[in-house]
């Protein structure tokens, strides 16, 4: 029997290199990555559990180093350490992206809300409002008109 020669690293133009063995290819479709020239994993671009997942796996197989795959997932160490404790944790699910915005419902009463409009609708700047009220001037992003408080 005739020895084969191993299948390259990244059967895929422009790869990158994840230490010797796994390869990286991020597009505008999703990513794949190569172990040995192999398809390991792949996801589409809106499937972000599966990519931290798969970036969390090639630590935990040790198919690379730490360092190698966070620096070709682009986030540091603490990130992709933070992506496995929570893996460990709860499973898939708790590498879905926490939401982004606002944690809670708005602080300022009703009250306070109304006076704030109405010394908007005189031109009052935000920051004077919000020294006349005593609220942060960030206030701005709660008392806008395209959000209805």
């Amino acid at each position: 029997m005739n020895a084969q020669p191993p299948l390259p690293v990244a059967p895929v133009a422009g790869a990158v290199s994840v230490g010797e063995a796994v390869a990286l290819v991020e597009d505008s479709d999703g990513g794949r990555v190569f172990l040995r020239g192999e398809l390991v994993y792949a996801w589409s671009a809106e499937d972000v559990p599966l990519r931290r997942l798969a970036a969390v796996q090639l630590v935990a197989n040790r198919a690379a180093r730490v360092g190698d795959v966070a620096a070709a997932f682009g986030v540091d160490n603490g990130t992709l350490w933070r992506w496995g404790q929570q893996l460990s944790a709860t499973g898939v699910g708790g590498l879905v992206p926490d939401k982004r915005g606002p944690k809670g419902p708005s602080r300022l009463s009703p009250q306070v809300v109304a006076d704030i409009t109405a010394r908007r609708a005189t031109g009052t700047s935000y920051r004077k409002i919000a020294t006349a009220i005593g609220v942060s001037s960030g206030l701005r992003t709660w008392c806008t008109p395209s959000r209805q408080l």
